[in-house]
């Protein structure tokens, strides 16, 4: 990992110093000359938050494939459905759930059905929606599933922080978080 200097700004001359300053520098890319008024924390925090949001859904993503024959999608839908207490959701309140098109929904709706981990039945109080339920093997494989993501991101993530930058994280997106969803955009 990099070495910090006392005022905790990541260290130019650490050894993983090309690789930061290889992410770093996508903030530029993406956001252009304005990024230059952000000291090298601020270029370092948010294409962090984006690089390692990127590198553990794609490992979890992997791990799925590999050993379960799921994606990061279909683990979704499937939490979402163990998660309820019917045991089944309609197919628009997943795609609302997920934040996914209904569409896309469908079609990994459709993988599963395939893979006979859900079933698809007419829902009981309205004939025009269609339900989404769970199999006995859907439930078994996204126990399983949930387990082994909750392992890795453990592993990757949470194990390696402190209980105090834990806090220190959460403060800050709970506040971050919240900030984005008042009209005012008070930080």
């Amino acid at each position: 990992m990099s070495e910090q200097s006392s005022s905790g700004s990541v260290s130019s001359t650490d050894p993983g110093g090309l690789e930061l300053a290889r992410i770093t520098a996508r903030a530029g890319d993406m956001m252009g000359d304005g990024v230059a008024v952000w000291t090298p924390d601020q270029a370092l925090a948010w294409e962090g938050l984006l690089e390692l949001g990127r590198r553990l859904r794609r490992r979890a993503d992997e791990m799925l494939a590999r050993e379960y024959g799921l994606s990061i999608s279909m683990l979704g839908i499937m939490g979402r459905l163990a998660g309820t207490d019917a045991g089944r959701l309609r197919q628009n309140a997943l795609a609302d759930a997920m934040g996914l098109s209904v569409s896309r929904v469908s079609r990994v709706i459709d993988l599963l059905e395939a893979r006979d981990l859900v079933i698809r039945t007419q829902c009981p109080t309205d004939a025009r929606a269609t339900d989404v339920a769970l199999t006995d093997a859907g439930r078994g494989r996204t126990a399983d599933a949930q387990a082994a993501v909750f392992a890795e991101v453990s592993g990757a993530f949470a194990d390696r922080l402190t209980a105090e930058e834990t806090h220190t994280l959460a403060g800050v997106f709970a506040r971050l978080l919240a900030a984005d969803t008042d009209p005012s955009g008070d930080v």
